[in-house]
Formats: C-alpha cells, structure tokens, sequence
C-alpha cells in the first residue's frame, strides 16, 4: 500500500483520519500504531513480525543499559543493540550482494565454489526502520534521550506509518516528546492535508512523467545520442527529485495530520553551489544521521586533514551502500565523496568566486552525471551511458518522438527547481506569501492540486515510489 494508490486515498486514508479523530485523545497512539501495523504488515507480513521482535530487543537492552552504570558494560550493551540491528540489515539487504562479490574470489583463487544463497526478498523501508532503531539505543546511551515509559510508544515510533516506508529518518530524541503528548488541533489536520495534496502533486504530476522519460532513455538498446542522453538524464534528475521530496511532504503531510513535527527532508537542493552545500539540502535526514552516528565517532572535524578526508570518504561509501546492495551505488558514494573532498581543498572557493549561476549550474550538471550511476543497472550500462552523454557527435534513431506534455513537464520541473535563484522571483515569492489571503489561496490550489493528482493517480498505470527499494 503505497501514499499515492487508490486503496490509500480512497480507503485506508480517510478511515484512519476518522477513527483517530473521533476517539478520545488517550486513544491517539494506540489508534496511531494500530493502524501503523496494518499499514505495514499489508505489504510486509513476515517482516512485521520480525521488526517488531527486533524492536522488543531494542527496549530489553536499552532498560539494561539504563540499570548500568560500568562504562565497560555500557559499552557492550549498545554494541549488542546497534549490531543486532545491523545484523538484520545485512542479512536482509547484504548478504546475497556479498555472497555473489566474494564467489569469484574463492572459486579463482582457492578453487573452492561457495554454496548457492537463497535469495532473501528486502523488506520495504527496512533501511530507514534499523537507522531509526539504532538512534534510540545510542540516544540512551550518550544520555540524549531517556527510556521510553510505554513499550507502545516506542513501537509507535518504529511503525509510525507516514515515515515508515521511506523517512525522512526521524532521530528518537525528537520525536520523544511528542510520542508522550501532543495536541490535536483542526490547524494540523488541515495543514497537513495541503502539505499531503502538495507532495502527491510532485509524485504524480511531475516525477512520474519523469520516470517514464527516464526509463526510455537508460532502457538496454542501441545508443541513443547526445541530447537524449543528456535528456534522459536530467529527466531522472526531476524524477528522483519530485519523486522522493514528493514523499517527504506526504509523509511530513500525514504526520502533521496527527499533530507530530516531522524535519524538513529536501531544502531545494538543486540550488546549491558545489556538493557539501548540496547534500546539506538533500535527504538531510540521512546526512544528519551520518554526521550524528558516523562521522562525529569516526573523529569529525577535530582530526587532521588527511584523516578528515578518509572519514569524509568512508561516511559517503556508506552511504552509497546504504542507498542499494550494488557496487554502482558505491561508486556512486565515491564520486560524491570525490567532490566533497575537492570542495574542502579548492572547488568551493573557486565556484563562490564565479556569478552564483555558473555555481548551480555546475553542481547541478556533475549531480546529474552521478546520478547516471545512481539509475544504471551495472557499471557497463553507467560507462555506455556516460559515453554518449560525452560525444556530442552521438546521434542515434533509437527513439525520436518525445510528448509535448514530457516536454512541457520537464519546463515545470525545472521552473520550480531553479525559479528561486532569480532574485526577482524570489521577492515576489516572499511578498505574495505575506499577503493575509496567502493561507485561503494556498488551500484552494491544494485542493486543486489533489483534484488534478487522483484524477492522474487513478487514469494512469501504478507507478513505486523510487527509494522503497533502499
């Protein structure tokens, strides 16, 4: 059951908002993660059960933890939560993706053939519930955050189902005081629709249109030229884009619904000059959780240069990892982690020296190549790929008609990606929001918007959110 399917909007969606509205206020969380459970075990069956035993596990050694006090048995207690949690990734995610890398290396180099895996299907969002589950054991422990009170609580937390498939990852100690008591107020529920019908436009009217240019231009065949290549390219760029911030504001949409704050996940991220400033507005759930839970351990800021760099490179191999169990997605976290260490010793001071427009364009082209990488299937597809967006002679017949509506798509995307870097825009932006009618104009085009997007939802085939597959 996804946000933008017929099944949710139409049924799942309005029954919740009614039972969680209707009952008393005691009863919002229980309402909350009953209907959470459903929501999951709808599509995840086998694996609710498994989260869930993994989430008791959590609160046994959390409780232990909060008894201790030698730092020596501390230690071996969160060691015990995050390994366990991170052994429910690796099994579930990693361990066919290991077995078939190290295959070739046992059977050339010690003539042994490894045993064949039996391929293990990855829960949807599984990456996101064992981040979220790890930030409550080391939250105890570092003293951020207290033991939860309530065991359903906690579980709300894990299965709390606008953020439960793909984020934003929400760090327990933000959430922790709003688990325990929140109001509920008419304002949140009809802010929270707006910023739902917002994110559902971004999905169906622009990222899916986007996917399926996307799709014919990176689908195996006969190369297919310079401008399509590119093309196809920038299409997966606005596709990945409104696809996952779409979500996000679904999610922080919903959530808002229920009276919760959810962060911020995307802050215009195509705007931004050189790769750290761009990754401090994309998925900034996932760069605060690395900074937060892997880089400040791994020494921060505070070591010298090289040793910064190699921390810098391990947290976005991670990274890349994290996103998918391929070594095109390692790859990817490498060319990231290339350009943010070139950003440290001289891109950053080069590109604030040029007009702001040669620096977004920049980031925004390089972001574009990797995510060539992001989207192939395998290193020869990214490499061929590559090639032709690199030969402006590449011409190819492969496929010559795209839709005025892709095209006129496309100027929509990117209107609203690059709008806001034009002053003159931008002052009008900023005026036309302080006017007193801004919030009764706003939610006109939001219903107009959710008029437009479940009449396109419901027209056209099904098409998956991008990251439920990480």
């Amino acid at each position: 059951m996804v946000f933008s399917s017929p099944l949710f909007l139409f049924g799942f969606l309005p029954l919740f908002l009614l039972l969680y509205w209707l009952m008393p206020a005691r009863w919002a969380n229980p309402v909350a993660l009953v209907a959470s459970l459903a929501f999951y075990a709808w599509g995840e069956p086998v694996f609710v059960t498994i989260a869930i035993g993994s989430a008791l596990l959590d609160l046994l050694v959390v409780r232990t933890l909060a008894a201790s006090t030698g730092q020596r048995t501390r230690r071996a207690l969160v060691a015990v939560g995050v390994v366990a949690n991170l052994g429910v990734l690796a099994y579930f995610k990693y361990a066919g993706f290991a077995v078939a890398s190290v295959r070739p290396l046992f059977a050339d180099w010690l003539g042994v053939g490894l045993p064949p895996f039996a391929a293990v299907a990855l829960p949807i969002g599984v990456s996101f519930i064992i981040f979220e589950k790890i930030t409550y054991v080391v939250d105890v422990y570092r003293g951020v955050s207290e033991p939860t009170r309530r065991i359903r609580d906690y579980l709300l937390y894990v299965f709390l189902f606008p953020k439960l498939l793909a984020g934003p990852i929400i760090k327990y100690h933000d959430i922790a005081g709003q688990l325990a008591l929140r109001p509920r107020r008419i304002d949140d529920l009809a802010d929270g629709l707006c910023r739902f019908a917002t994110g559902l436009a971004m999905k169906v009217l622009i990222a899916d249109p986007m996917g399926e240019l996307a799709d014919k231009a990176f689908a195996p065949g006969e190369p297919i030229g310079f401008g399509l290549a590119w093309l196809g390219a920038v299409g997966f760029s606005l596709q990945i884009f409104f696809d996952f911030a779409g979500y996000s504001s679904m999610a922080i949409g919903l959530a808002r619904t229920m009276g919760f704050r959810l962060m911020e996940n995307f802050d215009r991220p195509y705007l931004a000059i050189g790769f750290a400033d761009f990754w401090k507005r994309w998925h900034i759930s996932l760069s605060t959780w690395v900074r937060d839970y892997l880089f400040i351990p791994l020494g921060g800021s505070r070591v010298a240069a090289p040793r910064l760099h190699l921390n810098l490179w391990i947290c976005f191999l991670a990274s890349g990892l994290w996103h998918g169990a391929a070594w095109v997605f390692v790859a990817w976290g490498a060319y990231h982690g290339l350009f943010i260490t070139l950003d440290r010793l001289f891109l950053k001071r080069l590109l604030d020296r040029l007009p702001r427009a040669v620096g977004i364009g920049f980031t925004f082209l390089a972001v574009t190549v990797g995510w060539v990488l992001f989207r192939s299937p395998d290193f020869g597809a990214a490499i061929a790929y590559l090639a032709v967006m690199a030969d402006p002679g590449a011409v190819s017949e492969r496929f010559t008609v795209i839709t005025a509506d892709l095209y006129a798509v496309m100027a929509l995307g990117l209107a609203i990606c690059f709008m806001p870097a034009l002053p003159p825009l931008e002052r009008l932006r900023r005026s036309f929001l302080a006017q007193p009618r801004w919030p009764t104009l706003a939610m006109a085009g939001a219903c107009c918007l959710l008029l437009l997007s479940l009449g396109k939802a419901t027209a056209v085939a099904f098409h998956p959110f991008l990251y439920f597959r990480f």
